[in-house]
């Protein structure tokens, strides 16, 4: 897994130093740069015959036979003393042979003649590597790279896979590579990774900040996090939505620029599931950008994401920032409505949403769910049922289970008992959702007239607190006493499923097989049939 994540890491890194040589060759300053590796046109051409026998060498080499090509370029060797052509491939050859001391003297003997960095560097990086000595190997390959952005791609690997044994070393070496060379967009989104797969994302942004600022560049954050993103690594994703942050805050940058980024950051989030994590920083970050420059669609978004991970209070004052789209746009007052209800202020939400159901059929289910919590049943039920006769309302078989629920037992004085609990759950209060449920439990079991109802709710909350054993006992109850209840099958796959947490595979498969035996026809059926067969198959593994 390690080896995958890290070639994974190189492999984008290599993506960024690519797409950066146009751009580093045309800003690199004449002066500042080390005399480059001789072009080879420069050198006295080979003759026919010693372009025959180079080209017979590269072949034996590459059909597995080292030694043979060795001997031919030694030979060869003789006449044309430190040639970089022959002696680069005799490099090539030493390495086939695995006789890295070879490699390494040659290297050293023949780079310092030509004093050329360039010469043979990733053999010898690779040589210095395998005779345990990385630090050398990482300061080659730094000196090749900073000499040439063509050798990005081979250094870079190098250097990120050798980084973990000496981290200070190598960043102070990049850091040295970059410090004098801001227009390098390679060195700099590399020593940027370096930062980012060490756990060090604020770092990586402060690199590419200070990088754009002394080098007049405005895009190296936006490039950074382009790219992090595209590979799946949890540090990548880190670094790319530190660096988004960073210009999404940035008052000294126009407010569409931070808008585009902050949109881009929440597409991220969203994308990765990290939506409780940044939705409010990324309001926070905005808060002095006008609202009406948002839009509704990030609004709203981001409005929807406070209030299902329980910021109820940052997400009203994000709708208070922006009253004239509350205007234009219903779903954000339908937040607003929501965003009190779920602080308990219910009593001032009411009057919101059903100002707006009256003109807006959205919101009527929302209505009739807060007539639910506040224990008006009979208007409930109402709204309940012009929701549910809408087959193209999306709450409809939600309202249609309310109903079920409401009309089972119409005389019970515990129904309100039952918006209670739901309201609760509603919030995000699972504790003091699972003390009514387990307070209704008490006072139905085990043949009350709503036993199951309430078996399954204290189940079902204490399966989400982890309570697994605690969850059985209703359950079971249920699935004994109640075998005729419309929520029989449920129980009985409630009761598989506490079984299988607690890592009890033989009742697990026992309790579903008697859902399917007794229960053929039940809605949940297709679920049920599928655990008994992922279990089934587990057994045999």
């Amino acid at each position: 897994m390690k080896a995958r994540l890290v070639s994974g890491l190189v492999l984008g890194l290599a993506l960024l130093v690519t797409a950066g040589h146009a751009q580093t060759a045309r800003a690199a300053a004449p002066s500042t740069v080390v005399p480059p590796r001789p072009a080879t046109s420069a050198l006295p051409a080979l003759t026919p015959d010693e372009v025959q026998r180079l080209q017979r060498a590269v072949g034996m080499r590459e059909g597995g036979l080292p030694e043979r090509a060795r001997d031919t370029l030694l030979t060869m060797l003789r006449t044309r003393p430190h040639d970089p052509r022959l002696v680069r491939e005799l490099g090539r050859c030493e390495v086939q042979r695995g006789d890295w001391n070879a490699v390494e003297r040659l290297a050293t003997a023949e780079r310092l003649l030509a004093r050329d960095t360039l010469l043979l560097a990733p053999e010898l990086a690779l040589a210095q590597e395998r005779l345990g000595r990385p630090r050398d190997a990482i300061r080659t390959a730094l000196e090749a790279w900073t000499t040439s952005p063509a050798e990005g791609p081979w250094a870079a690997a190098t250097v990120l896979r050798l980084a973990p044994v000496d981290a200070r070393t190598t960043q102070q070496l990049f850091e040295a590579a970059v410090l004098p060379r801001p227009w390098r967009t390679d060195l700099v989104m590399g020593l940027a990774r370096l930062h980012a797969i060490s756990g060090r994302a604020d770092e990586a942004t402060r690199v590419l900040a200070d990088a754009e600022h002394r080098g007049n560049r405005g895009n190296l954050r936006v490039m950074f996090a382009d790219e992090c993103l595209r590979t799946s690594a949890r540090a990548d994703s880190n670094a790319a939505f530190a660096a988004l942050f960073d210009l999404t805050r940035d008052a000294a940058r126009r407010p569409e620029e931070r808008l585009a980024t902050g949109r881009r950051l929440w597409i991220a989030a969203q994308a990765t599931g990290r939506e409780a994590e940044w939705a409010p920083r990324l309001a926070q970050a905005l808060r002095d950008v006008p609202g009406e420059r948002w839009g509704p669609d990030l609004v709203l978004s981001l409005v929807r994401a406070l209030q299902r991970n329980g910021a109820a209070a940052e997400a009203r004052a994000l709708i208070a920032a922006n009253p004239a789209l509350e205007r234009r746009l219903p779903d954000l007052a339908l937040e607003r409505a929501a965003s009190l209800a779920r602080e308990g202020r219910l009593d001032e939400a009411r009057p919101l949403v059903d100002s707006l159901a009256g003109v807006w059929a959205p919101a009527r289910f929302l209505r009739a769910e807060f007539e639910f919590f506040a224990g008006e049943l009979d208007s409930a039920i109402v709204h309940y049922t012009q929701v549910s006769e809408r087959s193209d309302d999306p709450d409809a078989a939600t309202a249609l289970d309310r109903l079920y629920l409401l009309e089972e037992s119409p005389r019970a004085k515990v129904r309100p008992m039952l918006g209670q609990i739901a309201y609760e759950r509603w919030r995000g209060r699972t504790a003091a959702a699972r003390v009514l449920a387990d307070s209704l439990w008490r006072m139905q079991a085990p043949r009350g007239e709503y036993a199951a109802h309430a078996a399954l709710e204290s189940a079902t909350l204490r399966l989400e607190a982890g309570d697994a054993r605690g969850a059985l006992a209703p359950l079971l109850v249920v699935c004994d006493s109640l075998p005729d209840d419309r929520l029989a099958p449920v129980a009985r796959q409630k009761a598989g499923d506490a079984y299988a947490a607690l890592g009890d595979t033989r009742n697990a498969l026992l309790q579903y097989e008697e859902c399917l035996a007794r229960y053929p026809r039940a809605w949940n059926s297709s679920e049920v049939r599928r655990r008994v067969e992922r279990l089934r198959r587990e057994k045999r593994l």
